[in-house]
């Protein structure tokens, strides 16, 4: 008898561990999920239809007097993620990602921050969600500008 019930505990701690492992997996997608910068194309110019570029074709501008050429507006971009685990440069790397899907050779930053109440950091520490940083930017596209996308986004 003590034999039949040997394996049964061997597969009943095996099953434990296996829950463990699921749980433990799913907890860390659901914390990168949750560390995750989230971006949104709120507007698009319907008057152009670009081709996507490359991000690294993408310069940021940190006004509208920097852009060195003329350009068309081609979308507004917002971009936000948890200001514990997302930096400045994760956001400004996903607006120009997101402006390169959109045809941009350019990026205006608009707004760039962050809340820094203590309460709302420590807040997002423990998981709340009122602690954001955010980007809102304008996509650009500078007609004058094309020779250098290409040279860019070559092999990308």
């Amino acid at each position: 008898m003590d034999a039949n019930k040997a394996p049964r505990l061997h597969k009943e701690s095996e099953m434990k561990l296996h829950r463990t492992s699921r749980l433990a997996v799913l907890a860390a997608v659901g914390l990168l999920l949750a560390c995750g910068t989230r971006v949104h194309v709120a507007a698009r110019n319907p008057a152009l239809t670009l081709a996507p570029t490359c991000a690294d074709a993408v310069p940021v501008y940190s006004d509208r007097d920097h852009v060195p050429y003329d350009y068309y507006e081609v979308a507004l971009i917002t971009a936000e993620g948890n200001s514990v685990y997302t930096g400045n440069g994760d956001l400004l790397k996903a607006v120009r990602n997101e402006a390169a899907g959109v045809g941009a050779n350019g990026v205006v930053i608009d707004a760039l921050g962050a809340s820094h109440a203590t309460v709302k950091v420590l807040g997002a520490a423990v998981g709340a969600n009122d602690a954001e940083r955010k980007a809102h930017a304008i996509a650009i596209w500078m007609p004058s500008d094309t020779a250098r996308v290409r040279e860019a986004c070559t092999g990308k």
